[in-house]
């Protein structure tokens, strides 16, 4: 069954049809075992269903999918949930723009900008300065949430202009148990490192991000 309607799809051509490079969507899928404490793999299929009907528009977009059990690339990067949607330049090797589960409802919107940010060559000004060490931005969201998809991106901007930064979007109500371990009970909710003591709650200006990641850091503002 065909996830985008042919009004949808006509109101999505013209959005890909300038993209300056090629972009890659790599999923990374699971299988069915559940360990306990953890999530259950996502809605795997429908999300490899709906990037495929995407690239479909354009010669510019490539999926690929790959199972995490095994793979060097995904342990490397810290990658352990499914379905996880990595996206970069064709040929590139940068691992820090994902999103977690199903990228639907407004979601979808999320989608195509961070497809349209990583073709084009607009120069990202790294507002941030150097980390020490990576950090991990997770923006917790819901399809139902208007508000969410500016969040994610402006952790996706971040995250261009800066490699330490890794940022991911994660569909809250697909991944219940990290959502719970995050205390997440309204979205956009940006949590930053490991716990929950530096968080940007809402679709903040870009400054709010960036001191919070440098308050997380240790980093001078």
């Amino acid at each position: 069954m065909e996830l985008l309607t042919n009004d949808v799809k006509e109101q999505v051509r013209p959005m890909l049809a300038d993209l300056q490079h090629e972009v890659e969507l790599k999923v990374y899928t699971g299988g069915s075992v559940v360990v306990p404490g953890s999530d259950a793999t996502g809605h795997q299929d429908e999300t490899l269903g709906l990037l495929r009907e995407l690239a479909e528009l354009s010669d510019k977009l490539t999926v690929t999918e790959t199972p995490i059990a095994g793979d060097a690339e995904a342990e490397a990067a810290g990658i352990t949930r499914a379905p996880t949607i990595l996206f970069r330049r064709m040929g590139e090797t940068r691992t820090n723009l994902r999103f977690l589960g199903l990228p639907s409802g407004y979601e979808f919107t999320t989608l195509l900008e961070a497809i349209r940010m990583v073709a084009t060559n607009d120069e990202r000004d790294d507002k941030v300065g150097e980390l020490a060490e990576q950090l991990l931005l997770r923006t917790f969201v819901t399809p139902t949430c208007p508000y969410c998809p500016r969040a994610v991106l402006t952790a996706f901007e971040l995250a261009l202009a800066n490699e330490a930064i890794v940022a991911e979007g994660v569909e809250a109500n697909e991944f219940p148990v990290l959502s719970q371990a995050f205390h997440i009970s309204s979205v956009p909710d940006t949590i930053i490192g490991q716990s929950a003591q530096h968080r940007v709650l809402g679709a903040q200006p870009k400054k709010q991000f960036v001191e919070a990641i440098q308050a997380a850091a240790g980093v001078p503002a």
